[in-house]
């Protein structure tokens, strides 16, 4: 039962994708492009090991190099896939 003003969510809270060092670079990639966020913020969550932040740091200043100090929505666009 709620109270005067409350409202009960339909959606449960949004669970963090897990990314650790063990699992495959495709496997991480599958994780990241399946990553839900909420309607409301535009939001996801993520929990990562020490071993995929440090991944993720050097795959994120190779690919980037040039562009460190523009925003993410900027460089983004910038790299090209293979």
């Amino acid at each position: 039962m709620t109270g005067a003003g409350e409202s009960i969510s339909k959606h449960a809270p949004l669970l963090p994708a897990l990314l650790t060092e063990q699992m495959t670079v495709a496997r991480m990639l599958e994780v990241l492009e399946g990553l839900h966020f909420n309607k409301k913020y535009g939001e996801g969550r993520l929990v990562i090991d020490e071993g995929v932040k440090a991944f993720l740091l050097a795959a994120t200043k190779a690919a980037a190099a040039d562009h460190l100090d523009q925003k993410v929505r900027h460089t983004w666009r910038l790299v090209k896939p293979r």
